[in-house]
């Protein structure tokens, strides 16, 4: 499982510099994610991730056609106020647009444009992906990838996601680009179900063999890796490692508030604010937080030098390339040559962040809603129930 750089604000420098360092990429645009939104912007950016050896894909964010943000509609692909994309034109205008400007960027797969999608409305959204996935198929040798943009309640029936992946068995794509609600709109999701769910969704494309990338995803998204999804996009801000509806569909610019910096430990699944870092050093167990073996980094090597860590100059971008660099660690980290080393290694990781989580509290030092405390009971339990659901089926496949 890859790490892909899910782009949002403020991020298109940090990519290039990831990019770099890393040796190659991957990184989903944002249209919505520019300060002058044009297809030109996407075009320059493209440029300078691909000239440090990147790879471009671009997201439409399609999700609310009818609201979208303003942002949006300045793209040609997006629908003219009053054009209903029901109809077969505007929506051949609308894959015709996505088309060019993915062939004037030099995308590495073409993602197709796709709705937020709940019980009532699945059929729809699947014919439309059906009708994209034909046209582009007469257009294009590039791969294609559907947009599964999905509803909490969708992901937590187990009967319709039974339902939704056998209609995706027959779109022409070569496969998924999943973005999912999350339960509650938590960062952290403590829903057992939507964790089985989401989980059950990833497992049964995969063995359809179709590629799966998530997106808005953060690091409780490693369970993936029990299902060899193919990649993990992830980004700085809370906005893009957990689906926010409202992003794409406000009137207004987002207000992007910078509060606290925080960091993050590997070895916990949890990020703590970096002031607490000085109770550590101050209490002497700063050393415990200090990331080991290939998750060292200088993006946060000040912290544990000698100095007292809200002296140093760690800060926001600091933070924000340690925890993308650390989350890249941990998809190589898992992914192994079989499902049972896969499946043994995130048990022992899972493990391990619950015993460090239950000693820090015992310092009195939490994540709060970062915490991945609410998330450990959850993440068991759905990858118990994939395994008995799927792990002989995973076990004869894995190596196909």
């Amino acid at each position: 499982m890859e790490l892909i750089l899910q782009m949002g604000h403020g991020m298109q420098g940090m990519a290039q510099d990831l990019i770099k360092i890393w040796g190659k990429g991957k990184i989903i645009i944002s249209p919505i994610n520019f300060i002058h939104p044009s297809a030109e912007s996407v075009k320059k950016l493209s440029e300078k991730i691909q000239s440090v050896n990147g790879e471009v894909l671009f997201d439409p964010q399609m999700f609310y056609p009818k609201e979208g943000h303003h942002k949006l509609r300045v793209y040609d692909y997006w629908p003219q106020e009053g054009v209903s994309i029901s109809s077969i034109d505007a929506y051949r205008s609308i894959n015709q647009e996505i088309l060019r400007l993915n062939n004037n960027i030099n995308s590495s797969m073409i993602i197709l444009p796709g709705i937020e999608m709940n019980e009532s409305n699945l059929g729809y959204g699947i014919n439309r992906l059906k009708e994209s996935s034909v046209y582009f198929r007469e257009k294009t040798d590039k791969p294609l990838l559907g947009t599964l943009c999905l509803y909490p309640e969708t992901i937590r029936n187990a009967s319709v996601i039974e339902y939704l992946v056998e209609q995706l068995k027959e779109v022409l794509v070569d496969g998924y680009y999943i973005i999912p609600h999350p339960s509650n709109n938590e960062y952290i999701v403590s829903d057992p179900l939507w964790m089985i769910g989401i989980l059950k969704l990833v497992t049964c494309l995969k063995l359809s063999k179709r590629i799966v990338y998530v997106g808005y995803s953060n690091h409780q998204g490693l369970l993936y890796s029990l299902a060899k999804v193919d990649g993990l996009a992830s980004g700085s801000y809370m906005n893009t490692r957990s689906f926010v509806p409202s992003k794409f569909k406000s009137p207004k610019d987002d207000d992007v508030k910078h509060k606290s910096t925080w960091y993050y430990m590997p070895s916990a699944f949890s990020e703590y604010k970096a002031a607490l870092l000085d109770v550590a050093k101050q209490r002497g167990f700063l050393e415990k937080f200090a990331p080991q073996g290939e998750f060292a980094n200088d993006f946060s090597s000040m912290l544990f030098k000698g100095a007292m860590p809200s002296s140093t100059n760690y800060n926001e971008t600091s933070s924000f390339k340690h925890y993308l660099h650390c989350l890249k660690m941990q998809c190589e980290l898992l992914s192994k040559s079989t499902y049972k080393e896969t499946y043994d290694t995130y048990e022992f990781l899972l493990s391990t962040a619950e015993n460090n989580i239950k000693e820090f509290k015992r310092h009195g030092l939490s994540g709060q809603n970062r915490d991945f405390a609410p998330a450990i009971e959850a993440n068991r339990v759905a990858m118990v129930s994939n395994n008995e659901d799927y792990g002989l089926k995973l076990t004869l496949d894995w190596l196909k």
